[in-house]
Formats: structure tokens, sequence, C-alpha cells
């Protein structure tokens, strides 16, 4: 029995909710509520005969009214259908006493009319939530994602009919959530996946695509064809790079920053290396300005994390946890645009308000709130009288391909560069050639890779 004070008026509940079975909720509310005496044998027998006769007006939908004689297969369906949809309605009591209670004051058949009622929201709410998951969709060659989070749950929806079959979820939901599903049937399955999985997007969503694409292609350069969580590797990778001292707006794990994890990690207890994840985890809410609906998921998968950093110390196998990326070895060309420039007068106005700039850390900000594409960053970094300190620590904020791509047109050292005309193109030539100068050996094949690859759109 569990003891409740609100307000000083002491609340006994009678069942603990923690006993009953989310996925056979109201069979186990009805255990629970004998066992503890809310629930006599007549009072038992009488809501089983209740489901006897709801079970027997749903055989009669089912058949058209034409017959009440059913297989047996399909009698054992409908009946599960009309529990699923009464534990519905009925876990909207966080006191299941009162739920107990409800069923005696309204009876079977009431119960299972706000049921179905209340399957209608969840279909709503799935179906909002889906929406928003298509809009923050991450552009991956991973099949099972795109099969699962766009055709599959499409599939789920048109093949849905909680009238005769609430419990059923159709779809095999091949693509994993980070977190642990409880066990769910039905839209209360379809809601609650859908809930970790735009929680997952919307973390991905402060990544690009190229740089996710890059991450995942170093885990596994076939991993379009591996059903693996992509959330997992991006928060990895993320959390790797922030307690590294690296950026982590690229998910560039190096060797370096390997070396780093490994000191940072090696003898600690999971529950150490839980609390340095939060650590981490903490550095990135603050960069990334993350809402605490999205931390708390965030927060709950430290555990899980913690639990593979663990073993990868262990065994010696790191770099499997924080992937380094894989920059197109798979690909023959890699197609770079540089985008649609702005137009002129709004491109003068940009340049004057950067030269008129006393710091430039207010440099930085115009270009990053009004630069848009790599074509237009190319003419600033050259028409804007920048030194080469300040054009180096513009490039550092770019990822290794962007600034491939700008010095395959622009480095003096590249076969393909052509000098001109405009006074500024030196500087900005000479800050390529000194950016590569400074790169790791790692970090320069990578480069050199890239430069070989790109084609300008």
């Amino acid at each position: 029995m569990r003891r409740i004070h609100l307000n000083n008026i002491e609340i006994v509940k009678k069942i603990n909710r923690d006993f009953l079975k989310s996925e056979d909720y109201f069979q186990s509310l009805l255990e629970e509520g004998f066992r503890v005496n809310l629930l006599t044998t007549n009072e038992v027998e009488s809501i089983q005969t209740d489901c006897l006769l709801l079970l027997a007006r749903q055989t009669e939908k089912y058949n058209g009214s034409e017959s009440s004689s059913i297989k047996i297969e399909a009698a054992s369906q409908l009946l599960s259908s009309i529990l699923f949809t009464l534990g519905v309605y009925l876990k909207t009591y966080e006191n299941p006493d009162l739920a107990i209670e409800d069923i005696k004051k309204e009876g079977i058949f009431n119960i299972y009319t706000k049921g179905l009622k209340q399957i209608d929201k969840l279909k709503i709410t799935s179906k909002l939530l889906h929406k928003s998951i298509l809009k923050k969709l991450v552009k991956t060659d991973n099949v099972f994602y795109k099969s699962t989070i766009e055709d599959g749950i499409n599939g789920f929806f048109k093949l849905y009919y909680p009238e005769f079959g609430a419990h059923e979820i159709h779809i095999t939901a091949d693509y994993p959530v980070h977190q642990k599903m409880e066990p769910l049937k039905g839209i209360e399955f379809i809601n609650k996946y859908l809930e970790w999985i735009y929680y997952e997007n919307l973390f991905c969503s402060f990544f690009s695509s190229e740089d996710i694409h890059n991450l995942l292609s170093g885990y596994d350069k076939n991993y379009s064809d591996i059903p693996f969580n992509i959330y997992e590797r991006v928060l990895l990778s993320a959390l790797g790079c922030e307690l590294a001292g690296k950026d982590y707006r690229h998910l560039e794990i190096d060797e370096s920053s390997l070396e780093k994890l490994f000191i940072i990690f090696n003898k600690k207890t999971k529950i150490q290396i839980q609390d340095i994840l939060k650590s981490g985890l903490e550095g990135l809410r603050r960069n990334l300005n993350l809402n605490e609906s999205l931390m708390r998921y965030l927060n709950n998968s430290l555990n899980q994390l913690a639990v593979l950093i663990e073993n990868s110390i262990i065994n010696n196998t790191l770099d499997r946890v924080f992937v380094v990326p894989r920059y197109y070895d798979n690909l023959n060309k890699l197609i770079v645009s540089f985008g649609i420039k702005m137009d002129d007068e709004k491109y003068r106005k940009i340049i004057d308000e950067i030269r008129q700039c006393r710091h430039f850390s207010d440099t930085k900000n115009i270009i990053k709130l009004e630069v848009n594409s790599l074509g237009d960053l190319e003419d600033v970094l050259i028409d804007a009288d920048l030194t080469e300190d300040e054009i180096l620590r513009i490039l550092d904020e770019l990822n290794l391909g962007e600034v491939a791509a700008l010095a395959k047109r622009n480095s003096i050292t590249s076969i393909d560069y052509e000098p001109s005309s405009r006074s500024g193109n030196n500087i900005l030539a000479e800050a390529l050639d000194t950016y590569k100068a400074i790169l790791s050996t790692q970090e320069l094949e990578k480069f050199t890779k890239l430069i070989e690859v790109i084609v300008i759109g």
C-alpha cells in the first residue's frame, strides 16, 4: 500500500501502478484490484460477463449481422482488441484505484466507448508527430530508416482499424529507436515509437546530412543496409568532440580525439562515465540551446552510452564507439554546389558592414547571419579586406568538404587554381595553403582525397 501526502491530505493507493502490465493493462488491473480487495469475486465475474457480452456485440458487427458464429482465431483477436481498448482509457487515471471505481460506476460498455475515443486522440497525436518528423527527416541512404519512418508508418495508419483490431501494429518497425521501448501494442506502441523518433530526429537536425553521412560511412561503408540507430552515432560523436575539446558541429572525431577520450574514460566506472557524459551534454545544451524535453530524452540515453564506452575500454574498441568519419572513399566524384548568390545590392551592403566592424566577433556574426551559400562566402573572403588570421578562423567553422571545395578553386598549390583579377584572391589562396599546412597527417590525407574527387557543380 502506498501513502501520498497532498496538501496535508493523506491519499492511500491500494494498487501500485508499477505492478500493472503496459501491454495487458485491463487484465492486470482487475487482478490487482481483486488482490487488494477493491473488487469482490462477484464483481470480477460480472465484469467478465460484460466483456463476453461486448464480444458478442462486436462479433455481430464483424460479421455484418449475418451470423453470430466466428472462428476461434478471429474471436480471440476481437477479444484482444476489446481488452486493449478498455486498458487505453483506464490508463488515463494516474491513480489505478479510481480506474477500478470507474469500472464499477460506468460499466464495461461505457468504458469501451471512452477507450475508442482515447484511441482516436492518440491517432491524431501520432499523425501530427509523424508530420513533424517528416519535416526533419534525416537525409540518409539507410533503407531501414527510410522504409520504416516514411512507408511503414503510413502503412500502419492505412491498415489500423480500432473497432476490430485496436491492439494490432501491422508493421515490424525494423528501424530501432535508441531507448528501450516498454511492451506496448497498437496505437500506444506507434505513439511512443514516434515520440522517440521525433526527439532523435530533432537532435540530428542540428547537424548537416553530409556530416552525418560521413560519420555513418566511418561506422560502416555499407551502413545503408544495416539496421542500427543513427541518433546513437550522432550523439556519441557530438559528445566525443565536446569532451575532447574539438568542434562538435561537424562530428569530426580524429585519432588525437580518440587518444584524449581514452585518457578521459580509462579506468572509470559506469557511473563515472555517465557523469562525464552529463558534463559533455551540458556543453551541447548551452551551445545548441537545447530545450528541456529534448534534454530529458538525451539524458535518458546516457546510461546506455556509458555501458558501450565502459565495454569498449575493456575490449580496446573505443574507435567503434567514437567513430572517425570517412570522406567519400566509396565515391568517384563529389559534386559540390556553390549555391545561388545574393543580389549585388545586398552583397555590397554586407561588405560595407564587415569593413566597418571593429571586432572580429561582429564580422563573424554578420557572416553567419547573412551569408548562406558557399559562393557568397568565397566572395566575402576575397572582397572584405580580412586578414589571413581572420580568414583562417572562418575556415575553421566550416567542414572539411567545404574548405576542400574552396581550395579546389583558390589554393595556390591546387592544380585547378586560376588567379583572379580581384585583389583579395591571393590572401584567400594563401590562407587556404596555411590551413592545409597545419592539418594533421590524417586530416591532410582526407583533405587531399576530397580535393581529388570534388567537382564544382
